[in-house]
């Protein structure tokens, strides 16, 4: 691992400890001592809407998207 994907000695280490801390974090319920797997997009999230608002944005992006895979307009 560490010569075919050029890790250094602590990222090697790092992605062989990362399934048990995972596990600590989520199948354990102790966030403290795992970590809790986020992906990079993560660090591009500016909007967070409350619950509402995004069942509100889920329903009618689903509206449009119904509505323009059968031809008609939002309203019919």
């Amino acid at each position: 691992m560490r010569r075919n994907q050029r890790l250094t000695r602590s990222q090697m280490l790092m992605a062989a400890n990362a399934p048990m801390l995972a596990k600590m974090a989520m199948n354990d319920g102790d966030p403290v001592k795992g970590y809790l797997p986020s992906g990079t997009v993560a660090g591009v999230i500016d909007d967070r809407p409350t619950c509402a608002e995004l069942i509100g944005r889920i329903v009618t992006e689903a509206e449009h998207t119904l509505a323009a895979l059968s031809g008609q307009g939002v309203n019919g």
